[in-house]
């Protein structure tokens, strides 16, 4: 049970970190890959349900890697899972900060 606990964490790491990756920082992004003579984009608020989204997908990534860190007896696993903890984080304040 243990092993398939710890697999799911990391594909779950993964994936939120891909969707990390994949949302657009300003939400009007798309308007600009469609037409490209539009140089400014428009003014986006900065926190909106991206941000949100985003957040919780950060605090359960913690959480599941903070699991693996206190049920795991491996001192390399403990610290493969801090160390991906620190690079959600920061990869997700480089996302939402720009």
């Amino acid at each position: 049970m243990k092993v398939i606990a710890k697999v799911f964490a990391h594909l779950l790491f993964a994936c939120g970190f891909l969707v990390f990756i994949a949302m657009p920082s300003n939400k009007y992004t798309w308007m600009q890959e469609m037409e490209p003579s539009i140089s400014p984009l428009p003014a986006d608020d900065g926190f909106g349900s991206r941000t949100i989204f985003t957040l919780l997908l950060l605090i359960v990534i913690i959480a599941t890697q903070l699991g693996i860190v206190i049920t795991s007896a491996s001192m390399k696993e403990k610290i493969v899972s801090i160390v991906l903890v620190i690079v959600s984080i920061s990869i997700w304040l480089l996302h939402s900060w720009q």
